[in-house]
């Protein structure tokens, strides 16, 4: 038996094949997820997962050198000076 692949998309519980798959009725089939696309936000997080977790305490110390580290946002021209 050749082994032929399909491509379909998950619609609630229920896996809808393209048109070509042409299959009769109780055909048995095997689902297997597709990777997300490089940069989709699924692939981020799924990256974002596979690195060492960060421990509560090191994210904190990260929040409070990011508010200390804060300056006060500047209005003036810094190129017109001494015009």
């Amino acid at each position: 038996m050749s082994v032929v692949s399909y491509k379909g998309v998950v619609r609630g519980k229920t896996v809808v094949l393209g048109d070509e798959a042409d299959l009769p009725e109780g055909t048995g089939v095997l689902v297997t997820p597709l990777p997300p696309p490089k940069g989709s936000p699924q692939a981020i997080l799924e990256a974002l997962k596979a690195f060492c977790p960060v421990s509560h305490e090191a994210a904190e110390e990260l929040r409070r050198l990011i508010r200390e580290g804060k300056r006060p946002a500047r209005f003036d021209d810094p190129f017109s000076r001494g015009k």
